[in-house]
């Protein structure tokens, strides 16, 4: 098959998984932006067995979100005509040269939109229900979830089961496996750890806040070491307790996460969170946040660590408490039990899955029976 993907950013997991995707004998184009900022990942680790264009973001935000969602019309349509697809996956719900490509080819192409989104009950979506039949439906012939979060609120705006492709996102397991942790050596690296952006949703500025708390609340505190960047930066810099890393690359992430004994991730909202695979990956107990969209695939309370109540500092305090001051069978116990929950998906698992749901509704579009 001839898959082009429109993507508002690419990042080294999502590189390996297409990479596993054109294993398979599928011929991808990648249309993404060439950077993403706060996230500069090297480039030349991404695979070459793909085409690619990359366009350069016009704009962007105070707080680090584009605001260009894509290429024009002008650019991008004959880019695609030129490559004449089976499948286009778009990874965002908006994008006036995506959206375009999408209108172009109905009928010429499986189209469909990647959703991560879940409902939260904000007024944007009581919008996006009633908009759907006409700015939504008329684009898409497929949406691809990552999970059942996703997949309610894709059904809420007019997706049936039969549209609905599952499995969307998985860590690059290759990179991050190291078989499972010994109990000494997790007793011995008691750090937390963060990476992610420095940005508003991913919620530093609680993080910062409920770690210095929580520094006054046990007798031998866990040192946070945080591996991001953004405009948040100064609430862990110089900070007692924390090392900031910035922004590390992924196959350095993998030496950092095996250097600590625990994962926090406090997101206000948070779609899915590869990052939450990748710890668990790494045999990491995890404590997340319920706005973190991969918590009910990977963080099973009292099997692998413990949910927090979204915004709820003291929770998150009382959660790092209970981590710290646990012993260490049972951080070893749970640091096997993320290992198990993290095997349930492979960059192969979804690249096979993916490559299966995509022919299928490619012969059945070619019969006229989509």
């Amino acid at each position: 098959m001839r898959i082009a993907v429109l993507m508002t950013g690419l990042t080294a997991y999502q590189d390996k998984c297409f990479s596993e995707l054109a294993a398979l004998g599928n011929e991808l184009l990648l249309v993404h932006p060439s950077s993403m900022k706060y996230a500069a990942f090297d480039k030349s680790t991404f695979t070459g067995s793909v085409q690619r264009h990359m366009w350069d973001r016009t704009d962007t935000t105070d707080n680090g979100e584009s605001t260009a969602g894509s290429p024009s019309p002008a650019v991008l349509l004959p880019i695609i005509e030129d490559f004449a697809p089976d499948v286009i996956i778009m990874w965002s719900w908006d994008g006036k040269g995506y959206r375009a490509v999408m209108k172009k080819f109905r009928g010429r192409a499986v189209r469909v939109i990647f959703n991560s989104n879940f409902w939260h009950g904000r007024w944007k979506q009581y919008l996006g229900v009633l908009a759907s039949p006409f700015y939504v439906k008329p684009l898409f012939d497929a949406v691809w979830v990552p999970g059942e979060r996703s997949e309610l609120f894709a059904r809420r705006i007019g997706f049936t089961g039969k549209q609905v492709i599952r499995g969307a996102n998985s860590a690059d397991s290759e990179l991050f496996e190291r078989g499972p942790r010994e109990q000494s050596e997790l007793a011995s690296r008691r750090r937390f750890l963060f990476t992610g952006r420095l940005i508003w949703h991913k919620a530093p500025v609680l993080l910062a806040e409920a770690y210095a708390e929580y520094r006054t609340r046990v007798e031998d505190p866990w040192e946070l070491v945080i591996a991001g960047d953004g405009p948040e930066r100064a609430h862990f810099q110089d900070k007692e307790g924390i090392d900031w890393r910035g922004f590390v690359q992924p196959a350095d992430l993998v030496d950092l996460m095996h250097a600590c004994s625990g994962f926090v991730l406090p997101s206000h909202i948070e779609w899915y969170g590869v990052v939450v695979h990748e710890a668990a990956i790494c045999g990491l107990p995890i404590l997340c946040s319920d706005g973190v969209g991969a918590v009910p695939h990977l963080l099973q309370d009292g099997f692998n660590g413990w949910a927090f109540a979204a915004d709820d500092k003291d929770e998150l305090v009382a959660a790092m408490v209970r981590m710290t001051t646990m012993s260490d069978e049972r951080l070893k116990s749970m640091s096997d039990g993320s290992r198990a929950l993290a095997s349930r998906i492979t960059p192969k698992i979804w690249a096979q899955n993916l490559h299966e749901q995509l022919e299928r509704r490619v012969l059945k579009q070619k019969a006229g029976s989509l």
